[in-house]
């Protein structure tokens, strides 16, 4: 297996990029069901599953706990510095990492992984230099999809599969 990692951003790619404002001061979001069994079939692999974000907010946080996404790193600013600190700390190399981002703020970070993915909606320049650009939109299956197409191309897809399917028998 090639890939260690997959880091995720999460407004426009976890969900639509859309913000729910109410009358207190936490921002909702919409997350997609779907996504989160693609989080459980990446789980039965070995590539970590990681949230990168330039947000902070709890519901993130609550999201990544229900998903049982140990590594969250929230309201960062510079998401290329941050890459290459993650890298060090699981002392791998760039090319073993796969980014799923949506735009500018992943710019950077997209140029220098093995794996660049982004969503349908990423602007045509974000777009050129991914390797795999998804049909589902952000919030609509988009991390679903992605994950799918890394686990078929490094023939892991059956096997998380057959995993998730005995993880579910042998529940209580």
């Amino acid at each position: 297996m090639t890939y260690k990692l997959m880091i995720f951003d999460i407004d426009g790619v976890f969900t639509n990029g859309g913000m729910y404002y109410n009358d207190s001061d936490e921002i909702g979001r919409k997350f997609n069901t779907k996504d989160g069994l693609g989080i459980r079939l990446l789980q039965q692999t070995d590539i970590i599953p990681i949230i990168l974000t330039g947000k902070e907010s709890a519901s993130i946080c609550r999201r990544a706990e229900v998903l049982q996404i140990e590594f969250v790193y929230q309201n960062v600013k510079n998401k290329l510095k941050k890459l290459l600190e993650i890298a060090k700390k699981f002392n791998i190399e760039l090319n073993q990492i796969i980014y799923i981002g949506d735009d500018w703020n992943d710019f950077p970070v997209l140029e220098k992984v093995g794996l660049p993915i982004c969503v349908s909606s990423s602007p045509d320049e974000i777009k050129k230099i991914c390797k795999y650009i998804t049909k589902n939109e952000g919030g609509d299956g988009a991390v679903r999809e992605a994950i799918e197409y890394v686990l078929k191309k490094e023939g892991l897809y059956k096997q998380a599969i057959r995993n998730f399917l005995d993880y579910l028998n042998n529940s209580e």
